[in-house]
């Protein structure tokens, strides 16, 4: 093979490597009362994804259901979908505005197992009964969807 072929098989690789999108995410919780407060103003409540990288039910959970919601029209102004990587020292401010890390803050909730799934109003309470782990792969989404009515419900009653 000439140098003329090689280097055109170079350049095809190359863009079809930059062509694939990157792997999809959600998006890292730093903030929480800068989160909190946000929802308060759009009146819609957070989903905080309490997951692991090397966890495969969260990769599932991610990959199948968080990720779509996330990009579902009819979800897309309703909730904000927040992850927190349990086995991780990554820093993060709490509802209350202290500094913390992910690791702690899950531990500070009693987080133990992944994927666990909160749901909170623009106070930091739960809104709805956390969804540990992959329950079901066939009711997941349903699961996912009355926690974020419940969150929504929550949000508009007034003095929570």
């Amino acid at each position: 093979m000439n140098i003329f072929a090689r280097l055109a098989i170079l350049i095809v690789a190359c863009a079809l490597l930059a062509a694939t999108p990157a792997r999809a995410q959600l998006q890292a919780a730093d903030d929480l009362a800068r989160a909190a407060s946000e929802a308060r103003t759009r009146g819609t409540p957070l989903l905080i994804a309490f997951m692991q990288q090397s966890c495969p039910y969260c990769a599932v959970a991610r990959r199948d259901h968080l990720l779509p919601l996330q990009n579902d029209p009819q979800w897309r102004g309703r909730v904000r979908i927040l992850e927190i990587e349990t086995d991780r020292s990554m820093q993060l401010r709490d509802f209350a505005g202290a500094a913390t890390t992910h690791r702690a803050f899950a531990k500070s909730l009693g987080v133990r197992r992944v994927p666990t799934l909160i749901v909170f109003d623009a106070d930091g309470r739960q809104a709805a009964p956390p969804i540990i782990g992959l329950l079901s792969d066939d009711f997941y989404r349903l699961y996912i969807e009355q926690a974020i009515e419940a969150g929504l419900t929550r949000m508009r009653v007034p003095g929570r």
